[in-house]
C-alpha cells in the first residue's frame, strides 16, 4: 500500500476520532476496507503521537485540558514579551502583506505592531484585530464560526481570499510534545493554518516553553516547513537539536 494511502485512512481516522471521542477496531475495518491488523497498526502510529489511547478493540480520543480565554493566558507574560520582541525584528519594510495566526502570544504581537508603516494584515485572531483597531494598517479578516476561548474565527468550508499571497506569516502552536512540528488543538483550524503556510513566502512559529510540556490533537506541519522558530532558552535538547536541523531557531 502507498504511503499517501496509509497517511490518508490515519487522516481520515484522527478526525472520525475527533467527532466520535470513540471507534471500534471492527467498524474501521469496515469503513476503510482493511484488515483488523492494517487497523491495529494504525491505532499503534496515531498512540505513539498522542492523538489516542489503546483500548481492548478500541481507541479512545486523548482529550487536552481546556484552554483559559485568551487574555487570561498571562503567566508567561514576560516570556511572551521577549518572543514578540524578537519576531518584530523579522519584519522589513519589503514585507506588506502578512498573515497573523491566533493566540496569546500572535495578539501580543499585533500590539506591537501598531508602530510599524502601514501593512495588510490578515487573521482570523479578534484578539489581534481588537489589538490593531486603532492602527492605520488595513485589516482582513478570514471569518467563520467564533471560538470565544481563542478570541478567533474558524472556517471549515471555502478559502477565504483564496488569491493572496502573503511576504510573511506569523504562527502559533499548542503543545508539542512528542510531536516533529508545530501543533494545534483543532483539526478546523489545522487546516486553516495550513492555507496560510502554502501562501507564505516566510513562515515563523512562535511559542513559548510550557508548549514542549504538553502534547496537541494535530500536528500541523514538520519544523521544515517553516522558516524560523522563536521561543526562550533552556528548551528541551533534543528539540533544540530537531528544530536546528529543520529551521533557524531564536532563542530569547
Amino acid at each position: 500500500m502507498k504511503a499517501v494511502e496509509i497517511a490518508q485512512r490515519r487522516k481520515e481516522i484522527t478526525e472520525l476520532l475527533y467527532q466520535q471521542n470513540e471507534l471500534k477496531v471492527c467498524d474501521l475495518v469496515k469503513i476503510f476496507q482493511v484488515s483488523d491488523e492494517t487497523i491495529r497498526k494504525d491505532l499503534t502510529y496515531l498512540a505513539k503521537e498522542g492523538i489516542l489511547e489503546k483500548h481492548h478493540g478500541k481507541a479512545i480520543l486523548v482529550k487536552e485540558k481546556e484552554l483559559a480565554p485568551v487574555f487570561q493566558r498571562t503567566t508567561q507574560f514576560a516570556e511572551k514579551d521577549r518572543i514578540t520582541h524578537a519576531a518584530l525584528d523579522f519584519i522589513t519594510p519589503e514585507d506588506f502583506t502578512i498573515g497573523l495566526d491566533q493566540g496569546s502570544t500572535i495578539a501580543l504581537l499585533a500590539k506591537k505592531m501598531l508602530s510599524l508603516e502601514k501593512k495588510q494584515i490578515f487573521t482570523s485572531s479578534l484578539a489581534a484585530i481588537t489589538q490593531l483597531s486603532i492602527s492605520q494598517h488595513k485589516l482582513f479578516c478570514f471569518g467563520g464560526e467564533y471560538s470565544p476561548a481563542d478570541m478567533a474565527f474558524r472556517n471549515s468550508g471555502n478559502e477565504v481570499f483564496p488569491d493572496i499571497q502573503f511576504d510573511l506569516c506569523f504562527f502559533g502552536s499548542s503543545g508539542v510534545k512528542n510531536r516533529k512540528g508545530f501543533c494545534t488543538s483543532s483539526l478546523i483550524d489545522a487546516e486553516a493554518k495550513r492555507r496560510m503556510l502554502k501562501k507564505s513566502t516566510k513562515k515563523i512559529v512562535l511559542l513559548d516553553h510550557t508548549k514542549f510540556e504538553r502534547t496537541s490533537l494535530v500536528q500541523v506541519a514538520p519544523w521544515s516547513e517553516v522558516d524560523i522558530v522563536i521561543t526562550s532558552k533552556g528548551l528541551p535538547l533534543d528539540y533544540e537539536r530537531m528544530i536546528r536541523a529543520n529551521a533557524k531557531l531564536v532563542l530569547v
